[in-house]
Protein backbone atom coordinates (compact mmCIF):
# COMPACT_ATOMS: atom_id res chain seq x y z
CA UNK A 1 0.00 0.00 0.00
CA UNK A 2 2.71 2.31 0.65
CA UNK A 3 4.33 1.84 -2.39
CA UNK A 4 4.49 5.08 -4.65
CA UNK A 5 2.53 5.92 -7.68
CA UNK A 6 4.86 7.03 -10.88
CA UNK A 7 3.33 9.45 -12.83
CA UNK A 8 5.35 11.26 -15.92
CA UNK A 9 4.83 12.98 -18.67
CA UNK A 10 7.02 15.25 -21.11
CA UNK A 11 7.58 18.24 -19.13
CA UNK A 12 5.93 19.81 -16.73
CA UNK A 13 2.04 19.18 -18.04
CA UNK A 14 1.70 16.23 -15.82
CA UNK A 15 2.41 18.37 -12.79
CA UNK A 16 -1.62 19.05 -13.10
CA UNK A 17 -2.28 15.47 -12.52
CA UNK A 18 -0.04 15.52 -9.80
CA UNK A 19 -2.32 18.06 -8.40
CA UNK A 20 -5.36 16.13 -9.43
CA UNK A 21 -3.97 12.89 -7.59
CA UNK A 22 -2.98 14.69 -4.49
CA UNK A 23 -6.09 16.57 -4.31
CA UNK A 24 -7.85 13.45 -4.59
CA UNK A 25 -5.30 11.09 -2.59
CA UNK A 26 -3.85 12.80 0.17
CA UNK A 27 -1.72 9.83 2.16
CA UNK A 28 -0.44 8.40 -1.57
CA UNK A 29 3.32 8.71 -2.70
CA UNK A 30 4.20 9.85 -5.46
CA UNK A 31 7.24 10.03 -7.72
CA UNK A 32 7.10 12.30 -10.85
CA UNK A 33 9.53 12.81 -14.12
CA UNK A 34 8.85 15.20 -16.41
CA UNK A 35 11.52 14.33 -19.16
CA UNK A 36 11.93 18.09 -20.50
CA UNK A 37 15.18 17.10 -22.29
CA UNK A 38 13.05 15.53 -24.49
CA UNK A 39 10.24 18.05 -24.47
CA UNK A 40 7.93 18.54 -26.61
CA UNK A 41 6.48 15.06 -27.47
CA UNK A 42 4.06 15.79 -30.17
CA UNK A 43 6.62 16.34 -32.78
CA UNK A 44 8.22 12.65 -32.01
CA UNK A 45 7.86 9.63 -33.58
CA UNK A 46 6.31 6.75 -31.84
CA UNK A 47 10.23 4.51 -31.90
CA UNK A 48 11.16 7.66 -30.05
CA UNK A 49 8.68 7.80 -27.68
CA UNK A 50 9.06 3.99 -27.14
CA UNK A 51 12.56 4.86 -26.09
CA UNK A 52 12.11 7.66 -24.31
CA UNK A 53 9.01 6.18 -22.00
CA UNK A 54 10.46 2.46 -21.67
CA UNK A 55 13.62 3.77 -19.80
CA UNK A 56 11.26 6.06 -17.29
CA UNK A 57 9.10 2.84 -16.78
CA UNK A 58 12.35 0.95 -16.05
CA UNK A 59 13.28 3.63 -13.53
CA UNK A 60 9.92 3.20 -11.89
CA UNK A 61 9.67 -0.57 -11.77
CA UNK A 62 13.28 -0.36 -10.24
CA UNK A 63 11.69 1.56 -7.37
CA UNK A 64 9.01 -0.80 -6.96
CA UNK A 65 6.23 1.59 -7.86
CA UNK A 66 2.80 0.29 -7.44
CA UNK A 67 1.26 1.67 -10.37
CA UNK A 68 2.40 4.15 -13.30
CA UNK A 69 0.65 6.69 -14.80
CA UNK A 70 1.19 8.04 -18.20
CA UNK A 71 0.39 11.92 -17.45
CA UNK A 72 0.67 12.26 -21.22
CA UNK A 73 -1.88 11.95 -24.22
CA UNK A 74 0.77 12.30 -26.58
CA UNK A 75 2.77 8.63 -25.19
CA UNK A 76 -1.07 7.70 -24.43
CA UNK A 77 -2.50 7.45 -27.61
CA UNK A 78 0.93 5.98 -29.68
CA UNK A 79 3.03 4.11 -27.19
CA UNK A 80 0.49 2.55 -24.06
CA UNK A 81 0.05 -0.30 -25.65
CA UNK A 82 2.95 -1.37 -26.70
CA UNK A 83 4.56 -0.31 -22.65
CA UNK A 84 1.83 -2.55 -21.35
CA UNK A 85 3.28 -5.54 -23.64
CA UNK A 86 6.60 -4.80 -22.86
CA UNK A 87 6.34 -4.88 -19.04
CA UNK A 88 3.19 -7.10 -18.30
CA UNK A 89 4.66 -7.31 -14.40
CA UNK A 90 3.91 -3.71 -13.94
CA UNK A 91 -0.10 -1.92 -14.18
CA UNK A 92 0.44 0.88 -17.12
CA UNK A 93 -2.37 3.73 -17.38
CA UNK A 94 -2.88 6.28 -20.13
CA UNK A 95 -5.24 9.05 -19.28
CA UNK A 96 -7.52 9.03 -22.67
CA UNK A 97 -9.94 5.94 -21.58
CA UNK A 98 -10.40 8.25 -18.47
CA UNK A 99 -10.90 11.47 -20.55
CA UNK A 100 -13.42 10.14 -23.11
CA UNK A 101 -15.37 8.22 -19.90
CA UNK A 102 -15.64 12.29 -18.28
CA UNK A 103 -16.61 13.43 -21.72
CA UNK A 104 -18.94 10.93 -22.51
CA UNK A 105 -20.93 11.70 -19.36
CA UNK A 106 -21.81 15.48 -19.98
CA UNK A 107 -23.68 14.02 -22.57
CA UNK A 108 -22.97 16.64 -25.33
CA UNK A 109 -23.64 16.60 -29.28
CA UNK A 110 -20.04 17.39 -30.51
CA UNK A 111 -16.79 18.53 -29.00
CA UNK A 112 -13.46 19.66 -30.27
CA UNK A 113 -10.14 17.86 -28.90
CA UNK A 114 -7.52 19.88 -29.20
CA UNK A 115 -3.73 18.09 -28.53
CA UNK A 116 0.09 17.87 -30.08
CA UNK A 117 0.28 17.03 -33.54
CA UNK A 118 0.79 13.11 -32.49
CA UNK A 119 -2.09 12.58 -30.90
CA UNK A 120 -4.21 13.89 -33.31
CA UNK A 121 -2.27 12.03 -36.22
CA UNK A 122 -2.99 9.06 -33.77
CA UNK A 123 -7.09 9.71 -34.15
CA UNK A 124 -7.53 7.87 -30.76
CA UNK A 125 -10.09 10.18 -29.15
CA UNK A 126 -12.29 10.23 -32.33
CA UNK A 127 -11.95 6.65 -32.53
CA UNK A 128 -12.65 6.04 -28.94
CA UNK A 129 -15.30 8.32 -29.01
CA UNK A 130 -16.94 6.53 -31.89
CA UNK A 131 -17.15 3.40 -30.38
CA UNK A 132 -19.16 4.50 -27.46
CA UNK A 133 -21.41 7.14 -29.45
CA UNK A 134 -21.43 7.19 -32.97
CA UNK A 135 -23.66 9.76 -33.19
CA UNK A 136 -21.53 12.82 -31.47
CA UNK A 137 -19.39 15.10 -34.10
CA UNK A 138 -15.31 15.22 -33.07
CA UNK A 139 -13.28 17.73 -34.26
CA UNK A 140 -9.38 17.62 -34.28
CA UNK A 141 -6.84 20.13 -33.96
CA UNK A 142 -3.27 19.82 -33.32
CA UNK A 143 -1.94 22.86 -31.47
CA UNK A 144 2.06 22.33 -31.04
CA UNK A 145 2.55 26.07 -30.19
CA UNK A 146 1.00 25.71 -26.79
CA UNK A 147 3.36 23.06 -25.31
CA UNK A 148 6.27 24.98 -25.61
CA UNK A 149 4.98 28.18 -24.67
CA UNK A 150 3.54 26.57 -21.67
CA UNK A 151 7.01 25.13 -20.74
CA UNK A 152 8.97 28.57 -21.60
CA UNK A 153 6.52 30.14 -18.80
CA UNK A 154 4.60 32.16 -21.78
CA UNK A 155 1.30 31.63 -20.52
CA UNK A 156 1.81 33.57 -17.34
CA UNK A 157 2.20 37.03 -19.94
CA UNK A 158 -0.90 35.54 -21.84
CA UNK A 159 -0.80 33.48 -25.13
CA UNK A 160 -4.07 35.02 -26.77
CA UNK A 161 -3.11 35.73 -29.81
CA UNK A 162 -2.10 32.06 -30.41
CA UNK A 163 -5.07 30.83 -28.89
CA UNK A 164 -7.33 33.18 -31.51
CA UNK A 165 -5.53 31.73 -33.91
CA UNK A 166 -6.35 28.51 -33.02
CA UNK A 167 -9.61 28.38 -31.91
CA UNK A 168 -11.11 31.54 -33.20
CA UNK A 169 -12.86 29.41 -36.33
CA UNK A 170 -14.80 27.19 -33.86
CA UNK A 171 -16.53 29.96 -31.21
CA UNK A 172 -20.05 28.44 -31.34
CA UNK A 173 -19.65 25.46 -33.07
CA UNK A 174 -19.15 23.45 -30.52
CA UNK A 175 -20.57 22.48 -27.06
CA UNK A 176 -17.53 21.58 -25.59
CA UNK A 177 -13.77 20.73 -25.35
CA UNK A 178 -11.19 18.08 -24.93
CA UNK A 179 -8.19 19.53 -23.82
CA UNK A 180 -6.24 16.45 -24.92
CA UNK A 181 -2.64 17.27 -23.48
CA UNK A 182 -1.92 17.55 -19.42
CA UNK A 183 0.09 20.81 -20.40
CA UNK A 184 -3.28 23.05 -21.34
CA UNK A 185 -5.27 22.83 -18.11
CA UNK A 186 -2.65 25.32 -16.89
CA UNK A 187 -4.17 27.61 -19.68
CA UNK A 188 -7.90 26.74 -19.21
CA UNK A 189 -8.93 30.20 -18.11
CA UNK A 190 -7.21 31.43 -20.80
CA UNK A 191 -8.91 29.20 -22.98
CA UNK A 192 -12.13 30.19 -21.52
CA UNK A 193 -12.14 33.64 -22.46
CA UNK A 194 -11.91 32.46 -26.04
CA UNK A 195 -14.54 30.20 -26.06
CA UNK A 196 -16.96 31.09 -23.26
CA UNK A 197 -19.63 28.99 -22.23
CA UNK A 198 -18.90 25.23 -23.14
CA UNK A 199 -18.10 22.06 -21.01
CA UNK A 200 -14.31 21.57 -20.58
CA UNK A 201 -13.08 18.47 -20.17
CA UNK A 202 -9.52 17.66 -18.25
CA UNK A 203 -7.68 14.61 -18.38
CA UNK A 204 -5.60 15.52 -15.76
CA UNK A 205 -8.83 15.56 -13.84
CA UNK A 206 -10.21 12.28 -15.29
CA UNK A 207 -7.48 10.26 -14.72
CA UNK A 208 -7.02 10.76 -11.05
CA UNK A 209 -10.19 8.90 -10.55
CA UNK A 210 -9.21 5.93 -12.56
CA UNK A 211 -6.26 6.02 -10.21
CA UNK A 212 -8.14 5.78 -6.88
CA UNK A 213 -11.38 3.69 -8.52
CA UNK A 214 -7.59 1.33 -9.65
CA UNK A 215 -6.14 1.35 -6.28
CA UNK A 216 -9.31 0.80 -4.29
CA UNK A 217 -10.67 -2.58 -6.21
CA UNK A 218 -6.62 -3.79 -5.83
CA UNK A 219 -6.96 -2.96 -2.11
CA UNK A 220 -3.94 -1.22 -2.73
CA UNK A 221 -4.85 2.49 -0.99
CA UNK A 222 -2.39 3.85 1.14
CA UNK A 223 -3.63 4.80 4.93
CA UNK A 224 -0.27 6.27 6.42
CA UNK A 225 -0.51 9.87 5.94
CA UNK A 226 3.10 10.40 6.68
CA UNK A 227 3.97 10.57 3.06
CA UNK A 228 6.39 11.88 0.31
CA UNK A 229 6.79 13.83 -3.17
CA UNK A 230 9.45 13.55 -5.44
CA UNK A 231 9.98 15.59 -8.62
CA UNK A 232 12.23 14.50 -11.35
CA UNK A 233 13.25 16.31 -14.53
CA UNK A 234 15.49 15.24 -17.42
CA UNK A 235 16.13 18.98 -18.18
CA UNK A 236 16.98 21.73 -15.96
CA UNK A 237 15.36 22.09 -12.59
CA UNK A 238 15.26 25.72 -12.46
CA UNK A 239 13.40 26.20 -15.82
CA UNK A 240 11.24 23.72 -15.13
CA UNK A 241 10.50 25.31 -11.67
CA UNK A 242 10.12 28.89 -13.13
CA UNK A 243 8.10 27.25 -15.95
CA UNK A 244 5.63 25.91 -13.41
CA UNK A 245 5.25 28.01 -10.61
CA UNK A 246 2.37 29.88 -11.99
CA UNK A 247 0.03 26.91 -11.33
CA UNK A 248 2.02 24.06 -8.57
CA UNK A 249 2.82 25.06 -4.98
CA UNK A 250 6.50 23.70 -4.22
CA UNK A 251 6.08 24.30 -0.48
CA UNK A 252 7.93 21.74 0.96
CA UNK A 253 9.22 20.13 -2.50
CA UNK A 254 12.16 20.40 -4.20
CA UNK A 255 12.93 19.72 -7.76
CA UNK A 256 16.19 17.17 -8.61
CA UNK A 257 17.80 16.46 -12.16
CA UNK A 258 17.63 12.88 -12.98
CA UNK A 259 19.51 10.95 -15.74
CA UNK A 260 17.22 8.04 -17.72
CA UNK A 261 19.29 5.32 -19.12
Amino acid sequence: MERAIGVFDSGVGGLTVLNSIRSLLPNENIIYIGDNYHCPYGDKTPEQLFEYASGIVEYFIEQNVKLIVLACNTTSSTVLESLQVAYPQITIIGVIDATVEDFISRKVDNTLVIATSATIKSKKYPDTIKQIDSSIKTYSLATPKLVPLVESGMYKEGIYEVLHEYLDNYLGKVQSIILGCTHYPILKEQIKRVLPNIEYVSSSEAISKNVKAFLADKNLLNINPDNYIKIYTTGETEEFRYSSSGFFDYTGLKVEHIVIK
